[in-house]
């Protein structure tokens, strides 16, 4: 019987009212593969794996049954149950055989078993058909393991067949994204608004990738393009006020922030952001009203501990530890009470307890929201220290979580520098643009950007060098 004449809807009734009546009706290979696969389309895995279960025992020999249960297992991370599972199942009849044995070994880190199996499918004499859905499932499974290289090799192949396949070019962005090509993400972010304009999922990406490009204008339109079309979208309006905020549009920003926290009054990192940019700009007695407001809006936890941090901020060395010393002792081993102990650990110069304590707040941390402040200060620690190997792997990290951390990602290239990078200083400099080596150097120099537009790129990368040589950039990269 083929699929295609089969009624889902009947067949489904007919499955259901056999499960209520606790009794058992025949069905086709067929026709439990097309149930298990349209309660998979549900979300419902546990009645898919069940019905396939019951599929295979009264039809062992189903090939059909067999792949679908070996994509359930690679589905629940069972890869080893599935290679297992599908061990003498050849790879020439169907190419599903073969994907998933690739999937389970990337999964597995046995990438010459892939490689060694994808080169041997890709060497049949494949239709065009099935060479297109085999590359570019392949690229998808590569993705999914993090080898973006390797993705982007494949998916461009598949590309070459049809380049209009918006799962495609949603991945293509994604893998150069990760690679930090954020040029290329925008490219392809853009070829897919080309194919749907009315993608907010699309317009949200640009906004990010032209945010972490550092072309902020582009960055709001496409924010407001977003916002068309779901307006009032909490989490666009965040990030169009940051990227107001690093456009210089201070005041628009926090006004948005604020018009984000009346619509959303317990959401934790509206509060942090409003915090973040009061911080920066050294507005001490705002900072302390957000908490205010915070305090009424989700109560009293952690505040106390934020306020002192305010405290450390402002120099207020004694009025910090006598907001601390009212903290009971039982309840101290939170993330923000060790990163308290280390901005004061940091102030008095001891830098091996200000490491300690924000590898405390880390750990409590894991990978959280919140982590990314912690890690760019354990890194600033490590370099005012000359430990540089260790700051590498702090920024690592932190841009792992957080790919658009603008300052990380600069400290990086420097530290590597440092810590013996075959390139040479331009080189690693190539990676940014002529406005965000400007930035840096504003950054480093404690100066305003706008005091080196006239410099050109190769006197700004000089300043930048002297900068590095005299160490001044980590000593303004401090708290």
């Amino acid at each position: 019987m083929d699929k295609n004449d089969l009624d889902i809807t009947s067949l489904k009734q007919k499955y259901e009212n056999m499960r209520a009546l606790g009794k058992k009706v025949y069905f086709d290979a067929d026709e439990f593969a097309l149930l298990a696969e349209f309660y998979n389309s549900e979300a419902n895995n546990a009645e898919a794996e069940s019905i396939i279960e019951e599929g295979l025992t009264m039809h062992p020999g189903s090939s059909e049954l067999m792949i679908l249960k070996a994509k359930q297992l690679v589905r629940s991370g069972k890869f080893k149950a599935a290679l297992s599972f599908i061990r003498h199942m050849s790879d020439d009849n169907d190419l599903d055989v073969p994907l998933i044995k690739i999937e389970a070994y990337l999964h597995l880190s046995l990438f010459d078993e892939a490689d060694n199996l994808i080169n041997n499918i890709i060497n049949k004499d494949l239709t065009e058909e099935d060479y297109y859905y085999f590359v570019t499932e392949v690229g998808f499974f590569h993705n999914d393991v993090d080898k973006f290289d390797s993705a982007i090799t494949y998916l461009e192949e598949g590309l070459k067949i049809n380049n209009s396949n918006i799962e495609v070019i949603a991945d293509l962005a994604y893998s150069y994204e990760m690679k930090g090509d954020f040029d290329k993400a925008i490219e392809y972010n853009n070829k897919l608004l080309d194919l749907n304009p009315y993608s907010f999922d699309a317009w949200l990406n640009l906004g990010k990738l032209y945010t972490i490009n550092m072309q902020y204008d582009k960055s709001i339109d496409a924010y407001d393009f977003a916002l068309t079309i779901k307006e009032d979208d909490v989490t666009t309006l965040k990030l169009k006020a940051f990227a107001l905020h690093l456009n210089d549009n201070v005041d628009e920003s926090t006004a948005l922030f604020r018009k984000c926290l009346a619509m959303n009054p317990e959401d934790d990192s509206i509060y942090d952001s409003l915090l973040c940019l009061k911080a920066l700009s050294k507005q001490y007695d705002e900072m302390m009203n957000i908490l205010d407001i915070k305090e009424e809006q989700m109560g009293s936890e952690g505040i106390l501990i934020r306020r002192a941090i305010v405290y450390l901020h402002k120099g207020d060395i004694e009025s910090a530890k006598s907001l601390i010393s009212q903290i009971p002792d039982d309840k101290k081993d939170t993330p923000e009470y060790h990163m308290f102990e280390g901005e004061l650990a940091f102030i008095r110069e001891d830098f091996v307890a200000a490491e300690a304590s924000y590898i405390k707040a880390a750990l409590l941390y894991g990978r959280n929201e919140g982590v990314e402040e912690i890690l760019d200060k354990l890194a600033n620690i490590c370099i005012v220290q000359e430990k540089y190997k260790q700051a590498a792997i702090y920024l690592e990290e932190l841009l792992s979580i957080s790919p658009e951390y603008y300052t990380a990602k600069a400290r990086l290239a420097f530290v590597r520098f440092e810590i013996g990078s075959k390139e040479p200083f331009e080189n690693i400099m190539q990676q940014f643009s002529d406005n965000e080596l400007r930035e840096l150097l504003a950054l480093f120099l404690g100066r305003d950007t706008s005091d080196f537009n006239k410099l050109s790129r190769e006197s700004i990368i000089t300043r930048l060098n002297e900068a590095r040589e005299s160490r001044i950039l980590f000593k303004n990269l401090k708290y």
